[in-house]
């Protein structure tokens, strides 16, 4: 059970309030996603990377383990799933948001759900608990370097952090719904 709640209006408010700037078109298209998932509106996903075997997914940097993520979330639950993934998808998913790495965990979190693991409520817990007052997601740690400028860090940071805590934090809240229903 849930115990963090999100605020899906105030990151809806959040992301258009962006889309009031003059910003990228990569920039523009996820506000945009931000505030169709801040409704429930989840599309599926799409990735085609080249499947690797679960158990190498420990030994994949976050980029790859993503894309493997995507691949995953964008083909039917398997039938049989790998016996290992109880395992290995939450102890990505903890690892992702021990690193705040806010989109792979957010992606691990819409996994977790997609083939029915354990452990998604605390990871969604977690994710909702990166929620700023004025509704973006995410804290760079104020004891290390940060990776952005300050004037960089909503585009480059937040709004993706954003996007992608909402996106799952709707999922989950969409399969609470239909596990209810």
């Amino acid at each position: 059970m849930r115990v963090v709640t999100f605020d899906f209006g105030a990151a809806a408010r959040w992301a258009a309030e962006l889309l009031t700037l003059p910003l990228p078109d990569d920039a523009a298209q996820l506000a945009r996603a931000t505030v169709e998932c801040a409704a429930l509106n989840v599309t599926p996903p799409t990735g085609d990377a080249p499947p690797v075997p679960i158990t190498g997914w420990l030994d994949l940097d976050p980029a790859a383990l993503l894309a493997q993520v995507r691949a995953a979330l964008a083909a039917p639950v398997p039938g049989v799933p790998d016996e290992l993934a109880g395992v290995v998808v939450p102890g990505c998913a903890f690892a992702a948001c021990r690193e705040n790495d806010l989109p792979l965990a957010g992606a691990l979190l819409e996994l977790l759900l997609h083939w029915g693991l354990p452990h998604a409520a605390d990871v969604a817990d977690f994710l909702a608990f990166q929620q700023r007052a004025d509704g973006a997601c995410g804290y760079l740690n104020p004891l290390r370097p940060a990776p952005y400028a300050r004037h960089e860090a909503a585009l480059a940071f937040h709004l993706p952090a954003t996007h992608a805590i909402t996106r799952a934090l709707a999922a989950y809240e969409l399969e609470v719904h239909r596990a209810h229903a």
